[in-house]
């Protein structure tokens, strides 16, 4: 390793070396500069678009709940729960989107492919459903330590505050 580090020093002090680093950093320089004078830039921008999609969302929320409640059955205490989740809002799409400068305007347009038959805006990401609150109803739900746990936990995976899950003991 010693030696590579002496060798790469050498290099570096050769002046053969030190041109061509000075060289290839103006060129970047001039590059640089070049990009920012031309009057035809491209910049990509994020615009969401909601499409109504309550079937994906109803999905989501069937699918975090019962992975919910599987995690939530193997904390010690919990014991058998059942877990329901409420959700405002359905899964939003970001769609990729560009704007083309010229001199005197502004031209904005979605990123379009090619998808065999037909064409498609470009979908950036996908933003899952908003949980609004958690219920749980187990039947460790009367123990305050099982209950600490429990918003512990669902807090950490769903990224919601605990003010949004109520936990309740089953019959």
């Amino acid at each position: 390793m010693k030696e590579m580090l002496d060798k790469l020093s050498e290099l570096v002090k050769k002046p053969m070396f030190l041109k061509a680093a000075m060289a290839a950093g103006a060129l970047m320089i001039i590059l640089i500069l070049i990009s920012d004078i031309s009057g035809d830039e491209k910049k990509e921008v994020t615009r969401t678009d909601s499409k109504i999609g309550f079937a994906s969302s109803e999905i989501y929320a069937d699918t975090t709940e019962e992975r919910l409640r599987v995690i939530l059955t193997e904390i010690e205490g919990v014991g058998k729960a059942d877990v329901m989740l409420t959700i405002t809002s359905t899964e939003e799409y970001v769609y990729a989107e560009t704007i083309k400068r010229g001199a005197s305007q502004a031209e904005n347009g979605y990123v379009i492919i090619d998808n065999g038959s037909q064409k498609e805006a470009l979908v950036k990401k996908i933003n899952n459903p908003a949980i609004s609150g958690v219920v749980i109803v187990c039947e460790g739900g009367d123990d305050p330590r099982v209950c600490e746990k429990i918003y512990k936990a669902v807090a950490t995976a769903l990224d919601i505050p605990t003010s949004k899950i109520y936990v309740a003991e089953m019959k």
